[in-house]
């Protein structure tokens, strides 16, 4: 869809021009910019869940919905109060970052198609490691096939951890903290990341080609949704804890957001 393409990079535009204008004069209009971002933000978020709903992918829907009710408040907050500039500031200056190396991957096959790829060959030879020559890639380069079966699964976007990635890859370069304290967290979280990402495809594909909990697709559907998400999920908090350690200034940024919140209710009920 067109639409659902184009409107990551209006919001990318208008990022940009509310972190560049530094012109007290034009706060107002710096924080409308930034809240319109974050409204276009929530229009791809929408579209996205919608696009998950019609393929059964509910949990990938209730992400999409959780980030769309997230990009509103944040539209909200930048137009209603007049608080907290830097912390907003290095909000937006986060969803930049990501924003900057997930849209172009994610909209652009001749960005995100090599990544695919790769990461399909990793699997695949990966897969071939553990039972030599149990697989093979043929056209299109995305798929990787079963020499024992007639099973075929396709390596998708969603497959190459990109989203984590750049999410961690942005929460590092959005904060002020030295360099190397920086370089130091993405080490311990990105490629972290993609190498738990390729053992998760090695698993899925595996429990698919074999079977191993049932049919194919219970096989798949159990792998895939129910243990390597789980696996996925504790892997990221104990990631985050390891940024965390390191870059203390993540952490105060988080507790920062959610004090500012809670104040704003606090105000409210008195």
């Amino acid at each position: 869809m067109l639409l659902k393409s184009i409107l990551p990079f209006i919001a990318i535009a208008l990022f940009l021009l509310a972190l560049l204008v530094h012109n007290k004069a034009f706060l107002k209009r710096k924080r409308l910019w930034g809240a319109l971002g974050w409204i276009f933000i929530a229009g791809y978020c929408f579209l996205e869940a919608s696009d998950y709903l019609d393929q059964g992918e509910y949990f990938d829907a209730s992400l999409a919905f959780i980030l769309l009710a997230f990009s509103l408040l944040l539209a909200f907050l930048l137009v209603k109060t007049g608080e907290k500039e830097d912390l907003f500031f290095t909000i937006t200056q986060i969803a930049l970052i990501t924003s900057i190396l997930y849209f172009p991957f994610s909209e652009f096959p001749f960005l995100g198609d090599p990544l695919i790829y790769i990461t399909a060959k990793i699997t695949a030879t990966m897969l071939n490691f553990f039972n030599p020559g149990s697989v093979y890639m043929a056209y299109p380069p995305s798929f990787i096939y079963s020499r024992f079966t007639s099973f075929d699964v396709e390596i998708i976007l969603a497959c190459t951890a990109l989203q984590s990635m750049v999410l961690f890859t942005g929460l590092i370069f959005g904060v002020n903290a030295p360099i190397r304290r920086k370089l130091k967290a993405l080490f311990v979280s990105v490629p972290v990341i993609y190498g738990l990402n390729i053992l998760r495809n090695v698993f899925v594909v595996t429990a698919y080609f074999g079977q191993w909990f049932g049919s194919p697709l219970e096989s798949f559907d159990i792998a895939h949704s129910v243990i390597a998400r789980i696996g996925a999920m504790i892997a990221l908090i104990a990631i985050a804890y390891a940024v965390f350690m390191i870059l203390p200034e993540v952490l105060d940024l988080v507790a920062d957001f959610f004090q500012f919140i809670f104040k704003i209710k606090t105000t409210k009920k008195k």
